[in-house]
This record gives C-alpha cells, structure tokens and sequence, in this order.
C-alpha cells in the first residue's frame, strides 16, 4: 500500500511539475514577446518618423483592423493599437517558446529560426490576419513598403524573441 501511495504521489508530482514546466514556458514566452514588442518598435517608429507618418498613426493603424477608420479619431485607437501592437508579439513568441520546448533543437539555430520566425509572422499577418479584419488606411498614413517590414518583422521581432527563449534554455531557469 506504500508502494503504492507512492506512485501514485509521483505520478501525481510529475504531472504537477509538467503542468509547472509548460506555464512557466508560456509565461516566459509571454515575457519575450512583450520585450520583443518593446524592441521592434524602436526600428519601426524611427522609419516612420523619417517618411513623416509619426507616432500615433502607427499604433492607430494597427487598431483600423478593428476599428476602421474610426481608429484614426482619437486615443482610442492609440490605446487599443498599442495593446494589439504587444498582443501580436507575445502570440507567436508563446507558440516559438512552445516549439522549442518539444523541439529544441529549435533553440539551437536561434539566428535563423528568429527571422524565420519573423517572416512567418509578417505573412500569416500580411495574408492571412489582416483581408479578414476592417484594416484601413487613411490617404495620408501610407503603409510601410515590404522590404523594411519584412526586415523588421525577421530582426526586430523573431530574432529578439529566439535569442530570449535560448538565453534562458541555456540557464535552465524556464522552460
């Protein structure tokens, strides 16, 4: 019967510790996409900036997928650009963390798997995410051309979440 208890206590512990194991995973991938979030915007608010779009117009026209055009009246659209700004980060950041935990061979290759990341998300957005949503632009924001978005989109956002999640693979401290 101790035998027993005892089994059932680990197997109990080892599901506890699995479960542990995988919401640590998320939360640290949540972490990096914040922090990723944070980080592709310095490349993207600098260029927006030279072509003259500014700030606000950024964060509104990612809220227009949303609102539309009522996006750009307002902080309203700032606000809620901004929470979708971060929200798209952490979602593919918790999904690479969760490849990496199952494949780690993954975290590896993190200089590559990070802009492959990267691209993956500027072509499920740019495809897939965006046709389906009211994104609008008004005649004076124009979008910004491919090539410096896919850039950004494969070193400012998948290369900073890659290289978070191998840092802390590597100290063993998540995931």
């Amino acid at each position: 019967m101790t035998t027993h208890q005892t089994k059932n206590i680990n197997i109990i512990s080892t599901k506890d510790s699995f479960h542990c194991s995988a919401l640590r995973t998320v939360i640290f991938g949540c972490n990096a996409g914040l922090a990723a979030g944070a980080i592709v915007l310095v490349p993207v608010l600098i260029l927006q900036l030279v072509r003259g779009v500014g700030v606000v117009p950024e964060m509104q026209l990612a809220a227009s997928s949303l609102l539309g055009m009522s996006a750009y009246a307002g902080a309203t659209g700032f606000i809620l650009g901004t929470f979708l700004h971060f929200f798209v980060s952490v979602v593919p950041s918790v999904a690479y963390a969760l490849v990496v935990r199952k494949l780690p061979s993954v975290n590896r290759w993190a200089w590559i798997s990070g802009p492959i990341l990267g691209v993956i998300v500027f072509f499920i957005m740019g495809l897939l995410v965006l046709p389906l949503t009211a994104f609008t632009t008004p005649v004076s924001v124009t979008p910004m051309p491919f090539v410096p978005a896919l850039l950004i989109h494969m070193f400012g956002l998948g290369l900073p979440i890659s290289l978070l999640i191998q840092r802390v693979w590597k100290s063993k401290r998540a995931l």
